[in-house]
């Protein structure tokens, strides 16, 4: 076997970090991984979930608050954690919204407070307790948001708006 010489060395440990650089920025991360560094499911102790109506009907949006022994926030738990997400760079401004309503998740910790909103849009936003916002994308994401949506839907709700 002939030995690499010294250019191609270094040409080869380039292409190793670019590679690295291009698998911390695209490779998929799993939920709490995506919600920011910190977050642990054993920590929370309380999630909020806020339902804003855009569908025009008429009805009020809804505030959910789940205990997270209950099995309505272990269920969504699960769920959120079904999914490897993906990061996704573009502007946060610009979602829209596809589902009737939208959904902003707030998971209490002891050290602050993470959220995660979804629209339907392609992207969902996630900001964790330093208040670092990033967005990211799921696989079959206007399926995945509307089953949360149907799964919020079915709770029972602590505030009407």
């Amino acid at each position: 076997m002939k030995k690499l010489s010294r250019k191609h060395k270094i040409a080869l440990i380039e292409l190793v970090l670019v590679l690295l650089i291009a698998l911390y920025f695209f490779a998929p991360r799993p939920f709490s991984l995506a919600m920011g560094s910190g977050f642990d499911r054993e920590q929370v102790t309380q999630i909020q979930v806020d339902l804003t109506n855009y569908s025009g009907d008429g009805q009020p949006g809804r505030t959910l608050r789940l205990d997270p022994a209950d099995q309505g926030a272990q269920e969504l738990l699960d769920r959120l954690e079904d999914k490897w997400y993906f990061p996704y760079y573009v502007e946060g401004d610009s979602r829209q919204i596809t589902l009737d309503y939208a959904i902003q998740l707030t998971f209490s910790q002891p050290e602050g407070d993470y959220c995660c909103s979804l629209t339907g849009d392609r992207a969902i936003d996630m900001v964790d307790s330093a208040a670092r916002s990033r967005s990211y994308q799921v696989s079959g994401s206007e399926e995945f948001q509307r089953s949360l949506l149907d799964f919020l839907l079915q709770q029972e709700y602590t505030i009407q708006e």
